[in-house]
């Protein structure tokens, strides 16, 4: 009986010293400068001009060269230790670029990527350095937005692909915009359409065996703008009604306000390294 009572008194201290150990090389890792671990692991990226601080919490100035102009800004992440008791790596992020100014959660697994709560806003000229259109001098209100997106699962057994494809999973919060005039040039012209005070709705629908983002665009009186369908290639599918177009003088379509007059498909951030 004293062996018995003797080997139960050590068990717990070796079981102390372990998760001691686990403790201690957690906090090593989180203490890391995190200049040093992009420099092992990522050493090509070409959008991170700067890093500074740890793992734990940090500093990124990033730039991403588009179609017209760079678009540059800075993240700050403050990490959540606590997503890694459920297999994921989680931060607390904001992120800065001109009067822009978005704040929420990142958080990545094995398999997927998710942002939670994201408010804020888009500013006016961030906007002009993604599409080259005169645009009104408002910001794009961005509300609680929280999306979760799959990877590729690549299993060459799979019977059915598309299954595999990824996607979005989930997706909810809206964009909000007061609208102005824009002017968007094609074909030589500008063409001018004053948008109206308009609320897109995040969701996510399936079609064909795929999990797109739906973004279901509307006016003040919940009646219907469009649809814009983000697809896990990143390829963006959009959907005007005749109700937005009377909004544009040239256009003199006939047709239901609800009814689809213009449908384009391209790539999202088309211009994204196009100098």
């Amino acid at each position: 009986m004293a062996q018995v009572s003797e080997f139960s008194h050590k068990r717990p201290r070796k079981l102390w010293w372990l998760v001691g150990f686990v403790l201690f090389a957690l906090f090593a890792v989180l203490q890391m400068p995190a200049a040093w671990l992009l420099e092992k692991y990522a050493p090509d990226t070409p959008y991170v001009q700067h890093v500074s601080g740890n793992v734990w919490q940090g500093a990124a100035i990033w730039q991403l060269p588009m179609s017209s102009s760079s678009l540059t800004g800075m993240a700050e992440w403050s990490l959540q230790p606590w997503q890694l008791l459920i297999g994921k790596l989680g931060a607390d992020v904001n992120i800065h670029s001109a009067q822009t100014r978005l704040n929420g959660q990142v958080k990545l697994g094995l398999n997927s990527w998710q942002v939670d709560n994201m408010s804020g806003k888009i500013a006016p000229e961030t906007l002009a350095s993604v599409v080259n259109w005169q645009l009104p001098n408002t910001p794009i209100q961005v509300n609680n937005v929280s999306l979760t997106r799959q990877s590729d699962k690549n299993d060459a057994s799979s019977s059915d692909p598309a299954k595999d494809a990824g996607g979005f999973s989930a997706a909810d919060g809206q964009f909000t915009w007061v609208g102005g005039e824009v002017g968007y040039p094609s074909g030589g012209k500008v063409f001018y359409i004053t948008m109206p005070a308009l609320r897109a709705e995040l969701s996510t629908e399936q079609k064909s065996n795929r999990d797109l983002l739906h973004i279901n665009l509307l006016n003040n009186q919940d009646k219907r703008l469009g649809d814009l369908y983000l697809d896990s290639d990143n390829m963006l599918d959009v959907s005007l009604t005749q109700r937005l177009l009377e909004n544009m003088p040239e256009y003199k379509g006939q047709a239901p306000q609800d009814t689809p007059v213009v449908s384009v498909r391209q790539p999202l951030l088309a211009g994204l390294g196009a100098n």
